[in-house]
């Protein structure tokens, strides 16, 4: 759970990171499990909307995969477990 937290937090950290002078901006994703809102005020020159979009889904993504890895991600920067030990 805490790493679904951290996800999401990092996302929108970055999302807001980049301050600016414009009107704010978001976008929205939903994987079916879990949705995402990021928002920014940066100006679309610095963060264009398909990075903003792209942070959205990877948050969404993140919020919607279980601790255990078995969610809807199809990719891990996990191991895969060790194989048992033979005697």
């Amino acid at each position: 759970m805490k790493s679904t937290h951290l996800a999401l937090t990092a996302a929108v950290v970055l999302a807001l990171g980049v301050s600016g002078c414009s009107k704010d901006r978001k976008a929205e994703a939903d994987t079916g499990t879990a949705k995402a809102t990021v928002t920014t005020d940066a100006p679309a020159s610095v963060v264009p909307d398909s990075q903003l979009q792209s942070q959205a889904q990877q948050a969404a993504t993140a919020s919607s995969t279980p601790v255990d890895g078995s969610g809807p991600v199809t990719t891990t920067t996990a191991a895969p477990p060790a194989a048992p030990e033979k005697k």
